[in-house]
């Protein structure tokens, strides 16, 4: 079992770092100057930005194909189905994903270096998209007082749980009574 909110924003970190990654490889195999037309890279990414908060705004609604609340309302507590969450561990030693990025940099890379440099883009609207996502997950969790869960089934990934979420632990680091 995985963290939602933990899957979302390792995907996250694996779209920017390949767009880094292509980034630098398209800047050292074509030079690292200026795009004649900067207006287009500006237009092209202000319209990535608001398509993703529109995308992100349209999942936090209950409309039925679009919706991610409805999806996180219908995850499966856990007592429900005899599975024990595994200990509420932080990012920092799992942060990234490497299928995904290796996934991202071989589908981008060969397009932005021989084709079009603005497939660079998709990426970086998939990582917006993420974010925004996470952005809900966050809000759902603290709305509810519940974790989202992630892989409860192995052999269905996507399907979603839920667990009540652990007490914080006091300034001494003692969890309260």
């Amino acid at each position: 079992m995985d963290r939602l909110l933990y899957h979302e924003l390792r995907a996250v970190f694996a779209a920017l770092a390949v767009t880094v990654v292509c980034g630098a490889v398209l800047g050292l195999v074509h030079g690292f100057s200026m795009p004649s037309d900067a207006g287009y890279l500006r237009t092209l990414f202000a319209v990535l930005f608001v398509g993703a908060v529109v995308w992100t705004l349209l999942g936090a609604t209950r409309l039925k194909w679009v919706s991610e609340v409805r999806d996180f309302d219908r995850a499966v507590p856990v007592e429900d189905i005899d599975v024990v969450p595994p200990a509420d561990r932080s990012l920092r030693g799992d942060w990234f994903s490497p299928g995904l990025f290796v996934t991202y940099l071989v589908l981008t890379l060969p397009i932005a270096l021989f084709w079009e440099e603005a497939v660079l883009s998709i990426p970086v609207w998939s990582a917006m998209n993420w974010l925004g996502k996470a952005a809900l997950i966050i809000r759902w969790e603290r709305r509810h007082g519940l974790v989202l869960w992630r892989g409860h089934v192995e052999a269905r990934p996507w399907e979603l749980s839920v667990s009540r979420r652990s007490p914080a632990p006091t300034d001494t680091g003692a969890l309260p009574a």
